[in-house]
């Protein structure tokens, strides 16, 4: 009795195993069927049919190093740079292989360099050289990098410096924006002034219209301007009437002289 379990147990064991491996070879069969048909339609170049292949078979491999790979290539090369370098990760962490490792990196080291985030690309580099340490571009690649990411830190310093030239700039452009606000106000006012006398020249007109007397003695009231050279018939009379005054003046200081008049003696109010 008791051998009889032990055989089902085994037999049962021995079948759940076997369905399982089948199982594992089908999806793999499958992973790699989707990758093939992926790496065609790069190819043809249809993108998105591609990108779609490659998400059926990490569906059905998450861990698929490859296929995560080429899909970060897919990206990168039409300019997808945040899933290109995703991807790139995902097929780092995913690979035992130290060569897909360092590939994956490398890779992303290019990718931060394009983005110009040179203290990342320095990282994703080192960790490149740490499963191939004997691949010169790498190196070399490193080596830029960390000139860049210096370069770039001394930059950053003078941003500084440029934000305060800024905002002192923005200042002077907000003083010479309230200058420019009173000339408007200046020429709002003299503006109205003019439309005020516009319209008491318009109201005189309407008057005079309206009763052409009251017009007539308005321009009565104008002193008329006399040709250069020649007198008005106005100063003629003026000069006249002077000429008059004078000699009547005259002979009254004249009669004055002949009568003695009485002194007044004047009291100071002390």
């Amino acid at each position: 009795m008791k051998k009889y379990n032990i055989l089902s147990v085994l037999m049962l064991l021995f079948i759940a195993v076997h369905a399982q491996d089948k199982n594992i070879k089908k999806t793999q069969k499958q992973y790699q069927k989707y990758s093939a048909l992926a790496a065609e339609e790069i190819q043809n170049g249809d993108f998105p049919q591609a990108e779609a292949l490659y998400r059926k078979a990490l569906d059905k491999n998450p861990e698929g190093d490859e296929a995560a790979y080429n899909f970060g290539n897919l990206y990168f090369e039409n300019q997808k740079n945040k899933q290109s370098a995703i991807r790139y990760l995902e097929s780092a962490k995913a690979s035992k292989n130290k060569t897909v490792k360092h590939r994956n990196f490398h890779n992303l080291g290019n990718l931060m360099m394009a983005e110009k985030q040179y203290a990342k690309a320095v990282e994703a580099y080192k960790n490149a050289l740490r499963n191939n340490p004997n691949d010169e571009e790498t190196r070399y690649n490193l080596a830029l990098a960390k000139q860049k990411r210096e370069k770039q830190k001394n930059e950053g310093g003078g941003k500084d410096k440029n934000k305060d030239q800024q905002k002192k700039n923005k200042k002077k452009d907000q003083d010479k924006g309230g200058e420019g606000d009173n000339d408007e106000k200046k020429q709002d006012q003299q503006n109205r002034k003019d439309g005020k006398d516009k319209k008491e020249n318009k109201q005189k007109k309407d008057d005079a219209k309206k009763d052409p007397k009251k017009g007539d003695s308005q321009k009565q009231k104008q002193p008329s301007k006399p040709q250069k050279g020649k007198m008005s018939k106005q100063q003629i009379k003026n000069l006249l009437q002077a000429i008059q005054n004078k000699e009547k003046n005259t002979q009254e200081k004249l009669n004055a002289k002949k009568v003695k008049g009485a002194k007044v003696k004047t009291e100071k109010d002390w």
